[in-house]
């Protein structure tokens, strides 16, 4: 039986929340006051019960919500002999249904729990930090009672206790029997009762009484539906009075329509009307508004200088913008050459900085070329005995790494020896515990008690040969032989540990050692030779290096320079091809200025209407083309004013025409409803208003009078329908009245009754007859108690499980192994106590262990236990952080557990720990602060 679901009405915290649960291991994360807690507590309430309401030390939370009136919820249990089943359990009690709404006895949930109640579900399948902590108050002997019980658990107790709760219960009550304590007060109870109603068949005046009780409630009666029947008519009698102002108004509205004259106006045109002068209006202030624009544009154009100018001189700017475009690219040209010019200058310089050497004194001469020839030799020399040093150093490092190498063997060898030899003084500690003269002791002491009773006898008994003498003789033979026997095996041993197959590998080793060693010193030989011609070469290089230094002075260079990037690079080339290159910008530089100076005398003119600030080419070309963009946008400025006059002409025009349609549509208008003018066209449409108002209200009023048109018609006036009420209010006053004798009537014959029922005799017998029902109902609750007892028992063991301390055992071995890594691989479990067994044979009571160790075994017996009995009751195993206690060894070895465990019991894992979120980071994972953030969005 595994939890599918939890779904809370109102729970604590949980309001309206629902959980789906894995079948196999659940994690609950989350931290304090994150509600794992109240889960636990809703799932004990929804199978055991809520808490009660009573105040008590230590009494339990009932986890009441503070946001919502429905308290308690629901759990869907899969895997169960009756399918998929709702338990449900509210402050209205508990139901059960199946997932397709079959409804089932309450009952029905003692027999899934197996008669389990809440203290034994704690016991046995719930799991927290305060078990475990409490292992640490108990002392040796208290220990071993309290892990005994876990893997002990039998049926046999038990059985003895249910077996005396049915005796026990049969003693009260049997329903056949008469001696029985509850039999006897359930036939006393029947006397008294009997008596009773005989006491009450002898009052004759009781039962007058009674009948005139009915008289008087017979009397009450009619007077009430009398008064019913009043109220009636006066509700009906204030509903005509309420609807007689209605019936005045409607006719009054019947009276004004008669005196007003309808006039037949299509529904559009007093909207049209009103849109076409309001449209007149507005043309002749847009009309206005244009005229003013135009003049003032007009007057604009003639202050406007530049414009006149421009148009004059059209043709002439035509060209100089042309030229001015031209000598604008030659200006571009020539910035670009003096940039080049520069840049030639800087590499130049640049070359003789970096190529080190000095510009008067390199040439391209043929002298100049053979003197190179020379430097390359000496480079290729340089370059050889480079390659040359790079080989040894390579061959060297492999010589270096041989030897390297060899050693490494050479320090293994010796560590496999060290190894061996600590093995052969563990041997010879094992062989000196196994040939201790100790051994010799029983056979000795037998040797020797024997032969003192051999001796003794034979010189007592000389004669004749007792018992007792060949008793000695027995007990001499039996020293010898183990005497023998014992010096056999210690010959043996010795033997085989003189003969053990380590020297012979020590031996191999150290010859394998002595072989590496020698190796070492035959390649670090290699290494010095390679070293002493490393020497060498560095003394030639050397050389080289002062030859090339003489011949880098001896060219026109520093002494410092590089000969290598000198000799692959020739910066003397490179040099003199940027000066040709230098002298060929300045020539070209020098034509582009002289075309320059043609373009400034062909703009003498314009210069002169428009002066330059500055005097610089670039800046005058730029002055030209702004001067040009400006006459461009003043053209523009004053063909846009142009544009602008036109445009309001053909406007002025197109609201002339526009404010002519809607006089003429006026006109239409005001004729069609023969009318002289505007005025008299209003108060026709207000008339036709008010005829429509009146009408609507006609209908209004005819509504409310609607069922009472005749009662209406029939009044006078509306003082007569008041005074008919008042007469109504009047008789219905009148007939309360008669009733309140009646009543009072009534209770004085209930008091009498009441006083006949109470007298002596009759009170007595019924205060004997309410203690006796109270004598029944303590016995019966006796009875039912142990019965209730017996068949939890009964219920709870009705699979028979035997004896399961085997299997217990047997599996908790395995648990408990598998938590110590291996260290502890038995529990020795009996009548007497509990011990374990450490992977090196030797058994530790339960006071020697550690706490963690003592922690794993009570996990381990109690989770035995849990698999054992799946056959009686398969229950979740609930955990509530009861391993954060635990090293990260531990907590590794635990989570494990519970993931296999998992497989066929499953785990409801509450917790904190986020060592525990990672180990099941696959498994389904419920964060129980994001539930809770997601159902405060909610409430809110």
């Amino acid at each position: 039986m595994r939890i599918k679901t939890l779904d809370i009405y109102g729970y604590g915290k949980w309001v309206n929340q629902q959980f789906e649960i894995s079948e196999q291991l659940q994690l609950f994360y989350g931290a304090n006051e994150a509600g794992k807690s109240t889960l636990q507590s809703f799932i004990r309430s929804i199978l055991f019960g809520f808490p009660t309401k009573r105040k008590r030390v230590n009494q339990q939370n009932r986890y009441e919500p503070k946001q919502s009136d429905r308290y308690g919820g629901r759990i869907l249990l899969v895997d169960t002999p009756y399918g998929d089943i709702w338990i449900e359990r509210t402050l209205q009690g508990l139901s059960i249904q199946s997932a397709n709404g079959d409804v089932y006895e309450p009952e029905l949930l003692d027999t899934l729990l197996s008669g389990l109640d809440e203290t034994l579900f704690d016991t046995f399948y719930a799991f927290n930090l305060k078990n475990l902590q409490e292992l640490a108050k108990l002392d040796a002997e208290q220990m071993n009672d309290y892990f005994l019980s876990i893997g002990t658990v039998g049926s046999d107790q038990f059985l003895k206790g249910a077996k005396q709760f049915e005796k026990e219960s049969d003693d009260l009550y049997r329903p056949q029997g008469h001696s029985r304590p509850l039999n006897q007060l359930l036939g006393e109870y029947d006397e008294l009762a009997q008596r009773v109603e005989e006491v009450k068949r002898t009052l004759s005046k009781y039962d007058q009484l009674k009948i005139q009780r009915d008289e008087e409630i017979a009397q009450i009666q009619a007077l009430d539906e009398q008064i019913k029947q009043l109220d009636l008519q006066m509700r009906e009698q204030d509903k005509v009075i309420g609807r007689y102002d209605s019936y005045l108004k409607h006719r009054a509205a019947t009276r004004e329509l008669e005196g007003l004259v309808y006039t037949d106006i299509p529904v559009a045109f007093p909207e049209q009307l009103k849109n076409a002068l309001a449209e007149m209006k507005k043309n002749e202030q847009e009309i206005a508004q244009l005229k003013e624009k135009i003049t003032l544009i007009e007057g604009e154009i003639g202050t406007m200088t530049r414009y006149n100018w421009a148009v004059n001189h059209e043709t002439e700017r035509k060209k100089w913008w042309a030229e001015t475009q031209q000598a604008k690219e030659l200006q571009s040209k020539i910035e670009q050459l003096t940039e080049r010019i520069s840049e030639q200058k800087t590499l130049m310089n640049e070359l003789a900085i970096r190529g080190q050497f000095y510009p008067e004194k390199v040439s391209q001469e043929a002298e100049y070329l053979q003197k190179v020839e020379t430097g390359l030799n000496l480079q290729a020399q340089k370059l050889e005995f480079t390659k040359q040093e790079e080989n040894l150093k390579a061959e060297r490092k492999v010589y270096i790494e041989q030897r390297k190498e060899q050693q490494n063997y050479s320090a293994i060898v010796r560590s496999q020896v060290a190894k061996l030899e600590n093995q052969r003084m563990n041997e010879e500690a094992i062989l000196f515990e196994e040939t201790s003269l100790n051994h010799y002791f029983l056979g000795a002491l037998f040797f020797v008690i024997g032969l003192f009773i051999a001796v003794s006898q034979f010189i007592a008994q000389h004669d004749e040969l007792t018992t007792l003498f060949w008793v000695g003789i027995v007990g001499i033979v039996i020293g010898l032989a183990s005497l023998l026997s014992i010096f056999y095996n210690h010959r043996k041993k010795f033997h085989q540990f003189h003969n053990s197959p380590i020297l012979k590998k020590i031996h191999e080793l150290r010859e394998k050692d002595i072989a590496y060693q020698e190796q070492s010193k035959v390649v670090g030989i290699q290494i010095n030779q390679r070293e002493e011609a490393l020497e060498a070469i560095a003394l030639e290089q050397n050389n080289i290096e002062h030859l090339l230094k003489q011949w880098l002075v001896g060219i026109g260079f520093y002494p410092t320079a590089d000969a290598e990037w000198v000799l692959k690079t020739n910066p003397v080339k490179t040099y003199f091809d940027a000066k040709k290159l230098h002298e060929k910008f300045e020539l070209e530089k020098e034509e582009l200025e002289q075309k320059i100076t043609q373009w400034l005398i062909l703009l003498q003119p314009f210069f002169e209407r428009f002066p330059p600030e500055e005097d610089s080419t670039r800046a005058k070309i730029r002055f030209v083309e702004e001067i040009e963009a400006q006459l461009k946008v003043t053209q523009l400025r004053g063909q846009s004013l142009k544009e602008k006059i036109s445009d309001a002409q053909q406007q002025i025009e197109q609201l002339v025409g526009e404010t002519t349609a809607h006089q003429q549509l006026v006109n239409e208008i005001l004729n069609q409803t023969e009318c002289q003018n505007e005025a008299e066209f209003s108060q026709k449409v207000l008339i036709n208003e008010r005829i429509e108002e009146l009408k609507e209200k006609q209908v209004l009023y005819q509504d409310q009078m609607a069922g009472f048109e005749e009662a209406l018609a029939l009044v006078e006036n509306k003082q007569t329908l008041v005074e008919d009420y008042k007469r109504l209010e009047s008789a219905l006053e009148q007939a309360r009245l008669q009733l309140s004798p009646h009543h009072t009537q009534r209770a004085n014959l209930e008091v009498e009754i009441r006083y006949l029922e109470q007298d002596g005799t009759y009170q007595s017998l019924m205060q004997q007859l309410a203690n006796k029902k109270e004598e029944i109902q303590r016995a019966i609750l006796m009875w039912g108690t142990k019965r209730l007892a017996m068949n939890i028992i009964y219920k709870t063991l009705r699979h028979g499980i035997d004896n399961p301390v085997p299997t217990i055992v047997e599996r908790a071995n395995q648990i408990f192994e598998q938590l110590s890594y291996g260290r502890y691989n038995q529990i020795k479990l009996n009548q007497t106590g509990v011990k374990v067994m450490q992977f090196s044979g030797i058994l530790f009571e339960l006071h020697e262990l550690s706490q963690g160790t003592l922690e794993q075994l009570y996990v381990a017996l109690r989770l035995a236990f849990v698999e054992s009995a799946t056959a009686m009751v398969k229950l979740p195993v609930i955990i509530d952080d009861a391993f954060v206690n635990f090293d990260e060894y531990r907590k590794t070895s635990m989570y494990q557990v519970l993931l296999a465990f998992s497989k066929t019991t499953q785990v409801l894992f509450f917790t904190f720990d986020p060592q525990a979120n990672e180990t099941f980071a696959e498994l389904p994972v419920i964060k129980l602060e994001e539930s809770i953030a997601i159902l405060g969005e909610e409430v809110n």
